[in-house]
C-alpha cells in the first residue's frame, strides 16, 4: 500500500478528498490529516507519506512552503496540488515545483481518482526501478571481485583490465597503495567470549576495512582464493597507508581477538598490481614455516618498529619468554638476529616512504625510529648497498 496525506484547511473539502473514493482499490492507504501547513509539515516528516494532497492557501505555511520544505526530505513523493480559480499563478510556481498535478476546486471526483491513478502507476515503476538498480549493483560488485582476484592473480592482459575497470567503475590512479590482511585463526590475542567461523570472520574484516576507508571514494576490497583480503586504495602516500592499516589492525585484532597480519606495498600503476600481490602472497604464506611464538614476535616487530626504543626485552616479554630464548628462535626461523631483523623492517618502511617526494630524509629516519639522519642512512646502505639519496636518484634495484 501507498501512504497517502492530505494537508487541506478546510472541513469538508478534507473530507471530500478522504471519501473520494475506497482509496484501498487502488492500493493506496491514508496516512493522516493536517488543517494547516506546519500539522501537515510534522506529520509528513514522521509518516512519510509517498502521496500528499496539497492546499496551495493554508495558515501557517502555505502549500508551496511546504513541498519546498518537504523535498529534500521526501524526494520520491508525489505532490497533488489543490486550489482555487483565483490562484492561478500559485498553479504556475507549484509545477515549476515539480509537483505532479493541480487540481481545481471543487475537485472532480472522477479527475482525483484518475491521477491518483497515474501517481500510484509512477510509484509503482520508481520501485521497479529502484530494485532493478540494487540488483545490478549487486551483480556489479559481484563480478567486480571475480575480475579484482583475477587481474591480481595475473590471469588479465592490460588491455582487458583497462576495459573491464571501465565497465565496472574501477578508478585506480596511481600511486596505488595495495595491503594484504590475513588473521591468524590459530593464535588468540586476547580472551573474547565470541565463537567466530571462517565466513563471519571474512565478513567481518571486510566491513571494518571498508569503514575506515570510506573518506578513500575510489578504495576497492576484496577477498582472494586464500582468504586474505586486499585493499586497493589509490592517490595515497606510503604514511597515510601505514597509518591506516595500523588503525585497521587495531581495531580488528581487538575486535575479532585474533592477530591480524598485515602487509602493504605501494604500486606507481595499477597495471603493477599482479607483481605486487604476488609478493604479498609470498610474503604472508612464510608465517607458515613459523611457530606462533615467533609469528607473534614477528608482528610486534613489524608494527612498532618506529619506537627507537623497542627492544628485544620488551617483545620477549610481550610473548612471555626469555630474550635469550626468543633470540635463538628469531635467528633459527627468520634467519636473522633480532637487531639484523628490525633494521630490515625499518629499511623496508622506509623505501616504502621514500615513494613520496615531498618527505626529507630525515623526517623518514624519525618515522622509522632512528633518533638521527646519520644513523639512518648508515643503515640503509648496509641493507640496499646504497644511500638514499643515491636511491632517491633511481638507482632502486633492491626493490
Amino acid at each position: 500500500m501507498w501512504k497517502l496525506m492530505i494537508a487541506e484547511d478546510e472541513t469538508t473539502i478534507r473530507k471530500g478528498l478522504r471519501f473520494a473514493a475506497n482509496w484501498e482499490d487502488y492500493s493506496v492507504t491514508i496516512v493522516g490529516e493536517a488543517e494547516d501547513g506546519e500539522i501537515a509539515l510534522e506529520m509528513a516528516m514522521e509518516r512519510q507519506p509517498d502521496i500528499l494532497f496539497v492546499d496551495i492557501n493554508m495558515p501557517f505555511l502555505n502549500g508551496l512552503e511546504l513541498m519546498k520544505a518537504l523535498r529534500e526530505q521526501l524526494p520520491e513523493a508525489i505532490f497533488i496540488v489543490i486550489s482555487g480559480y483565483d490562484e492561478f499563478s500559485y498553479a504556475q510556481q507549484a509545477l515549476k515545483m515539480d509537483a505532479f498535478d493541480y487540481l481545481l476546486k471543487p475537485v472532480n471526483k472522477e479527475e482525483l481518482i484518475k491521477t491518483v491513478k497515474k501517481a500510484v502507476e509512477i510509484l509503482e515503476k520508481n520501485n521497479r526501478r529502484r530494485q532493478l538498480d540494487l540488483q545490478l549493483e549487486d551483480n556489479k560488485a559481484l563480478l567486480k571481485e571475480k575480475f579484482l582476484q583475477e587481474w591480481a592473480a595475473g590471469m588479465a592482459a592490460d588491455d582487458e583490465v583497462r576495459k573491464q575497470s571501465q565497465l565496472l567503475s574501477i578508478q585506480l590512479e596511481g600511486p596505488v597503495g595495495i595491503s594484504m590482511f590475513k588473521v591468524v585463526k590459530e593464535i588468540e590475542e586476547s580472551v573474547t567470549q565470541e565463537q567466530w567461523n571462517d565466513g563471519l570472520i571474512s565478513f567481518s574484516l571486510k566491513n571494518i576495512i571498508n569503514e575506515h576507508l570510506k573518506a578513500y571514494p575510489f578504495s576497492e576490497v576484496f577477498e582472494d582464493s586464500l582468504g586474505q583480503m586486499i585493499a586497493l586504495l589509490p592517490n595515497v602516500e606510503g604514511e597515510v597507508l601505514m597509518r591506516l592499516n595500523r588503525e585497521i589492525k587495531e581495531y580488528t585484532e581487538s575486535f575479532l581477538g585474533k592477530v591480524i597480519l598485515c602487509l602493504e606495498k605501494i604500486m606507481m600503476t595499477p597495471l603493477e598490481l599482479p607483481d605486487h600481490y604476488k609478493k604479498l602472497k609470498e610474503e604472508i604464506a612464510s608465517y607458515h614455516s613459523l611457530s606462533p611464538m615467533v609469528i607473534l614476535a614477528k608482528d610486534y616487530i613489524d608494527h612498532h618498529y618506529f619506537d627507537p626504543s623497542i627492544s628485544l626485552n620488551e617483545v620477549a616479554e610481550m610473548v612471555q619468554v626469555s630474550p635469550t630464548y626468543l633470540s635463538k628462535r628469531i635467528k633459527t626461523e627468520l634467519g636473522a638476529s633480532f637487531i639484523t631483523y628490525l633494521t630490515k623492517v625499518r629499511i623496508k618502511k622506509a623505501l616504502l616512504l621514500m615513494k613520496d617526494p615531498h618527505l626529507k630524509i630525515y623526517e623518514i629516519a624519525d618515522m622509522v625510529g632512528y633518533s638521527t639522519q646519520h644513523y639512518f642512512c648508515n643503515a640503509f646502505k648496509k641493507v640496499t648497498g646504497i644511500s638514499p639519496t643515491v636511491y632517491r636518484g633511481g638507482a632502486k634495484s633492491y626493490e
